[in-house]
């Protein structure tokens, strides 16, 4: 599976939805974000930014209930808790609630792993990021207290 990633720009305070490459001679990534109007593209911007301005989030290869590409940063819930997809560098894609950390599929079989996130996956649903949507994350812990 080829990597795919998004990037928050801080500067613009915006989501771009697609990286087209990093420039590293010039230390400047070139991004794309798509428009969407009732589900559908209506308008594509590209344009290239600082390096130290793009924080860049790697997909997890997964979808959620809703078909939506899972990235890390994103809030992601199960009907009953509210988590945050982070990336490990060594030990990959995981989920952190309130300090608790859980792997995706915790399956010793490597032919299964896939399989089993997949089915994970499933049953969760984006809410948002931790960019855009911060207060889900600490409206939620406020709840808990």
């Amino acid at each position: 599976m080829m990597p795919k990633f998004r990037a928050w720009i801080s500067e613009a305070d915006t989501m771009a939805n697609d990286l087209k490459g990093i420039d590293f001679e010039n230390e400047t990534v070139v991004l794309r974000k798509l428009y969407y109007e009732d589900g559908f593209p209506v308008e594509t911007e590209v344009f290239e930014v600082e390096i130290g301005n793009a924080i860049l989030m790697q997909s997890t290869g997964l979808r959620d209930m809703n078909n939506r590409e899972i990235f890390e940063g994103d809030i992601i819930t199960n009907g009953k808790d509210v988590m945050c997809m982070k990336r490990h560098n060594t030990l990959g894609f995981y989920v952190e609630q309130k300090g608790k950390v859980e792997f995706i599929a915790d399956c010793a079989i490597l032919e299964e792993f896939e399989e089993d996130a997949k089915e994970i996956a499933d049953s969760l649903e984006i809410i948002g990021n931790i960019y855009e949507n911060k207060g889900i994350l600490e409206e939620k812990d406020e709840k808990r207290k």
